[in-house]
């Protein structure tokens, strides 16, 4: 079992920043066997999975869904060493997620599944067309104009709070160094998304 002092602490002051309406699953990503830890999990529609290395990853991976409900989002997470350390998705759908590593699904049977309970959608989240944009982005990033007043913190992979505060139309980023950040805005339950500055 891996220890807590192994996890890096901006993972763990992320987990714990959280609301407490939304509950964090960690599916761990394990390297040296080719597997997803666990590989089968239940959670509650609002949840967040959130994939982490087990081990130091030594080769690319991916995250990839392959049946979902038709009404989800896909995912294809590209999982390599050193820029990923982790991946996080919040299922709006309830019913069974499939996905796999395409390079290990075949020779090593790299798969994983989760199934989200509850009712068919998330209605209590009326902020329904998050989109961060532009992906990467230079000076600038904004989540559409029915999203602002919304709070918000942008992260390094370091793990540091570079900025903070309430969405307006456009967040100015021109003050970050050319970089890969995590950005939380909260709205009701905590979404979460990675961008590149550039």
């Amino acid at each position: 079992m891996k220890s807590l002092k192994n996890i890096p602490l901006f993972i763990l002051f992320i987990m714990l920043s959280f609301s407490a309406k939304a509950t964090i699953h960690i599916i761990n990503v394990w390297d040296g066997y080719f597997q997803f830890v666990p590989t089968e999990i239940t959670i509650q529609l609002g949840d967040t999975i959130q994939w982490l290395p087990y081990d130091a990853p030594t080769m690319m991976h991916t995250i990839t869904s392959t049946d979902i409900p038709s009404e989800a989002e896909t995912f294809d997470q590209i999982w390599q060493a050193p820029a990923d350390t982790f991946f996080q998705y919040v299922p709006q759908y309830a019913g069974v997620y499939n996905y796999v590593c395409t390079p290990h699904e075949i020779s090593f049977n790299m798969i994983g599944s989760f199934t989200v309970e509850g009712a068919t959608t998330i209605e209590e989240n009326s902020y329904s067309s998050f989109i961060l944009s532009p992906n990467p982005a230079t000076n600038y990033i904004s989540f559409g104009e029915e999203n602002i007043g919304l709070p918000f913190r942008i992260y390094g992979l370091d793990g540091k709070v570079y900025l903070s505060g309430y969405t307006e139309k456009q967040i100015d980023i021109s003050i970050l160094q050319n970089a890969v950040y995590i950005v939380e805005i909260e709205t009701g339950i905590m979404q979460t998304f990675r961008f590149i500055k550039q």
